[in-house]
């Protein structure tokens, strides 16, 4: 034990007062026989020992009140190891970072991770003391970060209280950078983050959340006492069509990786199709390993379009057992191909890099059904068994074919429009206006007269991307699939005044518009101003080429876009198509209250991207028209998982947090034990209150 003001044990010789008047009070008078006196005293020595009692204890009380004001005033105190960090009391700024990402959720003796950061955060917020400044600050990536720092203690205590784990992966890098710019915004001398976290390593960054040596004061509560924590998850699941299973039969093949340290053995798995399980199995995978898991189901009768989830018994982290998707038999898309330039040599064919792009390898289920011809026989075949033509570099239309193909676009057609040599700009402005996105200009032959390096650095590249649109949606802003590709020769467009209906949905380098689209009563024309084949460019050669032609046809079919089992994560974002009758559309979330989009979300508008996936599960689309009528849009509806390379529980050393340390101030980092002071001088006031509430009794007695 030890003291704070240890001169103050000076006035402990108080002490000796009570003693001395005790001594005194003891004296004897002259003693004088009296025999009325003797009689009394004698008959009552009881009493004369309960006095003498009461006098001992009086003195005793005296002698301690003496002793306990001065050993008060000294401020005694011990020391013992206390567990979480070192909190000081006092002024000062702090930050508590907590950790809510979905990893949070697992379940560890009983309770989660995340409720036993609440119960650190609230011992922290408790030992700051009334004259802290505090915030609390999320980790996870859809967390908003506090806006200021406050003494409002209780609502900081709110916010610890109602932190839950989140379907969102955790960005403790970003929620450090917050915490150090709140702390900036104070006048405290004294500034500290307290980080409790379960330290996943996928949770930090490689770049640190401050310059190296700089940074405020960091305290980290590792809430997981070292603890093992195995994790089982399903991190993929593809749905092909089963023929040997009829033609409802899909081949569902899942994936799941073991996080843990430990191997798995038999661990139960099922298949669920429209909330019914429809096969079960079991999986075994050494630690570390992937393992495939397939199955063989028939979707519903009836249906084109089934919720389908891979399921895993639940193990200490349940949200990423389960793997959602939308199964759907596939959809064929008729095509008729008007070749504007048949040749004899195959591979000079107009047509011949978009049939092969449109059937790959000639496949019998590759979801187009294709039917070729020329210009001279489009009259005689019935538009209305197709849902896409193409016109690969066609002359023009006679005017009765326009006026036809006008009316079957209006009907809900796509008609896609490509150029070449024998596309003369002024017969097409001509006659086949009704058709057009805006008037043709004038073919540009850009690299007109130039030869090897000097050819290709002339050329054109697409750029600008409209990647919203369900055509591009599936490439990365920076696709060298198509960003590769050079445009040797382009047809230029003219100005337009037309907005309502029109959309770009490319252009090259120069500035010049590659894909343009434009909107025809219920249907839709994409006007491409090069030519697919290689006579203009080297597009049909790059990787790019196909998943573009498959896109577009689909797109223009109304066929739904891309794989519905694509991987869509919790925060993504999806396109939603819109049509001129839409005056409301309703995405019905598998919790929480649906998401509305109406009045000026969805005015003059073609698409809207919805990116409201909060939890994993299947988002359902309903629309609703000017008279009130819902429609369902299956071909919008979309699935929700987490993603599970957050799944991977690894914790990062304390000593390697990238977080921008000096290497001349190793104590920017306290550990979770620290040495305690407990002080004792407020035991030892309340001891003395209690010490002269029994001398007033006593002397009360006296």
């Amino acid at each position: 034990m030890d003291f704070i003001a240890p001169l103050m044990l000076i006035g402990a010789l108080g002490a000796a007062i009570p003693i001395i008047l005790h001594l005194i009070g003891r004296r004897k008078a002259q003693t004088i026989d009296f025999a009325a006196v003797d009689f009394l005293l004698g008959s009552d020595k009881k009493l004369a020992r309960n006095l003498r009692l009461r006098e001992w204890l009086l003195l005793v009380a005296r002698t301690l009140v003496c002793i306990a004001i001065p050993l008060a005033l000294a401020k005694p105190y011990t020391s013992c190891e206390a567990s979480g960090p070192l909190v000081e009391r006092g002024p000062q700024a702090a930050v508590i970072v907590m950790d809510n990402s979905f990893a949070t959720g697992y379940q560890l003796d009983g309770a989660t991770l995340l409720s036993r950061e609440r119960d650190q955060a609230r011992s922290i917020l408790e030992r700051l003391g009334p004259e802290a400044e505090a915030a609390v600050v999320m980790t996870s990536t859809n967390a908003l970060p506090p806006s200021e720092l406050t003494r409002d203690h209780l609502r900081v205590r709110d916010s610890i209280d109602s932190a839950m784990p989140t379907a969102f992966p955790g960005n403790t890098t970003v929620a450090l950078e917050r915490a150090a710019q709140l702390l900036a915004t104070s006048s405290h001398e004294s500034k500290t983050i307290y980080l409790i976290s379960p330290l996943f390593e996928s949770a930090f960054r490689p770049s640190p959340p401050w310059p190296p040596g700089t940074g405020p004061a960091l305290r980290v509560i590792d809430i997981t006492e070292h603890s093992r924590l195995d994790n089982l998850a399903v991190v993929s699941v593809d749905v092909e069509p089963d023929v040997d299973s009829g033609t409802r039969g899909v081949r569902v093949v899942a994936q799941i990786e073991n996080f843990g340290a430990a191997a798995v053995t038999d661990h139960p798995i099922s298949l669920r199709i429209a909330n019914r399980i429809v096969a079960r199995g079991v999986i075994s995978a050494r630690p570390g390993e992937r393992v495939v898991k397939p199955f063989s189901a028939t979707l519903p009768e009836g249906a084109r379009v089934a919720e389908l989830a891979v399921i895993l018994d639940d193990d200490a982290l349940p949200i990423d057992n389960r793997f959602n998707v939308l199964a759907e038999l596939r959809e064929e898309t008729r095509v008729l191909l008007v070749n504007g330039d048949p040749r004899t040599v195959r591979h000079e064919d107009e047509l011949f890099y978009l049939e092969a792009a449109l059937r790959p390898g000639d496949r019998g289920d590759s979801g187009v059904s294709i039917e070729i011809a020329t210009l001279d026989r489009i009259r005689d075949i019935d538009l209305e068994q197709f849902d896409v033509i193409v016109l690969a570099n066609t002359n023009v239309l006679p005017r009765k074919q326009v006026q036809r193909v006008a009316a079957w676009i209006r009907g809900g057609g796509g008609l896609l429009i490509s150029v070449g040599d024998n596309v003369d700009p002024d017969l097409y402005n001509k006659r086949m206006r009704p058709l057009l996105p805006q008037e043709l200009q004038t073919a540009r032959d850009v690299v007109y007269g130039k030869r090897g390096s000097e050819r290709s650095g002339r050329a054109l590249r697409l750029t600008k991307l409209e990647t919203s649109h369900p055509v591009f949606s599936i490439f990365p802003a920076d696709s060298h699939g198509l960003g590769d590709a050079t445009f040797s020769k382009i047809m230029l467009l003219g100005p337009t005044t037309r907005v309502d209906a029109r959309r770009v949905l490319a252009r090259y380098d120069s500035g010049a518009i590659a894909i343009v689209e434009r909107t025809i009563g219920d249907g839709r024309v994409l006007f491409f101003t090069s030519s697919l084949d290689r006579d203009w460019t080297e597009l049909p050669i790059h990787p790019g080429y196909l998943p573009f032609v498959q896109q577009a046809v689909r797109y223009l079919g109304r066929k739904s876009q891309g794989r519905r089992d694509a991987a869509l994560h919790v925060g993504g974002s999806v396109v939603i198509q819109v049509v001129p009758e839409d005056a409301r559309i309703e995405v019905r979330k598998p919790r929480g209250s649906p998401a509305i989009l109406e009045g000026e979300a969805l005015e003059d508008r073609n698409t809207v991207t919805f990116s409201d996936t909060d939890y994993p599960g299947f988002y359902q689309v309903v629309a609703t028209d000017g008279a009130g009528r819902e429609v369902a849009r299956r071909e919008s509806d979309f699935a929700v998982n987490v993603d599970t390379r957050y799944s991977n529980l690894t914790r990062i050393a304390l000593e390697e947090l990238p977080l921008g340390r000096s290497s001349s101030d190793p104590d920017t980092i306290a550990s979770a034990t620290h040495e305690r002071r407990m002080e004792l001088w407020h035991v030892i006031a309340v001891a003395l209150l209690g010490l002269l509430l029994i001398e007033s009794l006593l002397a009360l007695r006296r």
